[in-house]
């Protein structure tokens, strides 16, 4: 299974940083989930929830919006507010 690096940070700092399988976000203009080498794109978030697939299982987080960027197999996600769902 191809993974890549993710990062989850907030004004107080990082939330969560390590190799996921796949991130499923909620996109303002729908969600959609980014996997391994996927296209470079940033896009603008809603409140809503953040799925992480990770080998040991997947963990849920509420965002209150925010942005995300992919490239190069990194996905950084910026969010004023996030809690482990």
């Amino acid at each position: 299974m191809s993974t890549f690096n993710a990062q989850i940070l907030t004004p107080n700092g990082s939330l969560f940083q390590g190799e996921v399988s796949g991130v499923k976000l909620p996109g303002t203009q729908g969600s959609f989930e980014v996997k391994a080498n996927h296209a470079p794109i940033v896009s603008t978030l809603e409140k809503g929830n953040v799925l992480v697939r990770k080998a040991d299982g997947d963990t849920t987080y509420a965002i209150s919006g925010g942005f995300v960027e992919v490239n190069n197999n990194k996905l950084t996600l910026l969010a004023e507010s996030v809690e482990e769902a």
